[in-house]
């Protein structure tokens, strides 16, 4: 039977600007810039006639199978085409859970676009990113991968905008992880309004990196603090790091990725975290597209 391997990368925001409320889906407006790492985790997608739609994963994530964001995933795009779900999906998990990274969110495009592979789909169709959308609001941002800015929920692509670059980005993790419902439950607690973003827009028209990091923002980062303690403690120590441009939790949390100078340095302090603090850490660079990424 056929199969077909899509990389799944991870993601910072360059700018996360959460608005206090939620609409009638329950989900709060959100001013999204995203940019791809080079940290992928590989999902393959194999065709399993007569078997039900089936997802494995080489680690615990903490959720049931049906709640898998490629479940989900597979199981409405196959709704959407017609299609009988009997597939198997196998996921090999490199991006933490619970990190901000946008790990699972990646796994359920990853899927889509597998499928879109086996079926001879454009992914960029307007019933694709239908699908796409109601996974997950960060799911339409990985079906394409370049700068992007998405509003509405997070998960309306509002801009595209030119690749950065090679630009090395280390990422640090606390121990503890923040869900995306604790980070935003917390946030509903004590909501306060969201900078504009004209000036990472601005940066990133004009491919200025340095432009770039001193336009870092993340509303949400409070919240994640508050769900997990640790995330301050790292905050503090990456920002403290030589060859460290500049520094923010990504998403929801609890990752705390900085932009560095060289990729030397983000080696460098990807080795310290991990020696020293005895925390998980990586040295990862933008990515633009998955030929990019190192397999």
């Amino acid at each position: 039977m056929r199969s077909v391997t899509v990389l799944a990368p991870a993601k910072v925001n360059l700018h996360l600007g959460i608005h206090p409320g939620r609409d009638e889906r329950g989900y709060h407006r959100a001013d999204s810039v995203m940019v791809a790492l080079g940290l992928a985790d590989r999902v393959t997608v194999s065709e399993a006639p007569g078997n039900p739609l089936h997802v494995t994963m080489d680690v615990d994530a903490g959720v049931g199978e049906r709640d898998n964001t490629a479940y989900v995933a597979a199981e409405r795009l196959c709704a959407a085409f017609g299609r009988s779900p009997e597939y198997l999906v196998s996921i090999e998990k490199r991006v933490p859970p619970q990190s901000g990274l946008g790990g699972s969110s990646s796994d359920g495009a990853a899927t889509i676009l597998a499928l879109c592979t086996l079926w001879d789909v454009l992914p960029a169709s307007d019933a694709v990113v239908e699908v796409a959308r109601s996974v997950g609001a960060d799911v339409p941002f990985f079906l394409n991968l370049a700068p992007s800015l998405l509003e509405g929920a997070g998960d309306v692509l509002c801009r595209v905008f030119p690749a950065m670059g090679d630009v090395p980005i280390v990422l640090v993790r606390p121990r503890g992880g923040v869900s995306t419902a604790q980070a935003y439950a917390e946030f509903d607690r004590d909501p306060i309004d969201p900078l504009g973003t004209t000036g990472i827009l601005r940066a990133l028209s004009g491919g200025s990196v340095t432009d770039v990091a001193r336009s870092l923002y993340n509303n949400l980062s409070g919240a994640a603090r508050r769900a997990e303690g640790q995330v301050a403690e790292v905050e503090r120590w990456l920002a403290a790091q030589d060859g460290v441009k500049a520094s923010m939790v990504s998403g929801s949390g609890s990752c705390v990725f900085g932009i560095c100078s060289s990729h030397a340095d983000a080696e460098r302090i990807a080795s310290l975290a991990h020696d020293e603090q005895g925390l998980w850490s990586c040295a990862t660079r933008v990515v633009s597209s998955r030929d990019e990424i190192a397999g």
